[in-house]
């Protein structure tokens, strides 16, 4: 009879085998799955379902960007953010952190700047688009909607306020070989009047995406 050490080695042996196996069954069936990295935009790929021209609207802004922002006429660093392709085009990506945006957002974030992540997909039926954001203050919008215009895209939606009032809107524009513009807004009255919240310069640092 076999002692318990060599019954106990010869299992880790006979499930290590199994394991290697198993896996690599499955490396095989599966080869042309996804992995995080297709899925993110890391390695980008295109669906079927989301080849059409609509679907590359964004395709401007996919990069790695450098932002200042104007404040009290002099450019500061303004934080960076990050725009890709996602699931084969059906959406674009953006990560955000705005720094130096000023000390509202130091008793929400504990800095003077906020982070966030963006989704973006298009609505051919509407045939515009729609984003989700969420933020590091607990923030979730969901009503925004954009169109495309030539030079850029602009975003207009209800802020999160409790009795719906305020609409805010954002654009993101072309202003040069690899600049951008971005430029956010809001008003309380229904869109009649708009204030300029923020104006911000963009420099790419490294393009993305398709």
């Amino acid at each position: 009879m076999l002692s318990v050490t060599t019954q106990v080695a010869a299992l880790k042996a006979f499930l290590t085998f199994s394991l290697l196996t198993c896996l690599a069954g499955v490396t095989h069936a599966d080869k042309n799955d996804l992995d995080y990295n297709d899925l993110m935009g890391q390695t980008p790929y295109e669906s079927p379902s989301c080849t059409g021209a609509d679907y590359h609207e964004l395709d401007f802004m996919h990069g790695i960007w450098d932002m200042k922002v104007l404040l009290d006429g002099k450019w500061v660093a303004g934080g960076f953010s990050v725009h890709r392709p996602a699931l084969g085009g059906c959406a674009s990506f953006e990560v955000v952190s705005y720094e130096n945006w000023g000390e509202f957002y130091r008793p929400l974030t504990g800095r003077a700047g906020v982070g966030a992540f963006a989704i973006n997909t298009y609505d051919p039926k509407q045939r515009n688009w729609r984003q989700v954001w969420v933020d590091d203050m607990g923030t979730v919008i969901a009503n925004f909607r954009g169109k495309k215009f030539k030079d850029g895209i602009r975003f207009v939606g209800q802020a999160p306020r409790d009795d719906g009032s305020e609409l805010q809107r954002f654009e993101w524009k072309i202003t040069g070989q690899g600049l951008r513009e971005f430029v956010y807004e809001q008003s309380t009255d229904g869109g009649q009047r708009w204030t300029r919240l923020a104006t911000v310069q963009m420099v790419v640092r490294q393009t993305t995406g398709r």
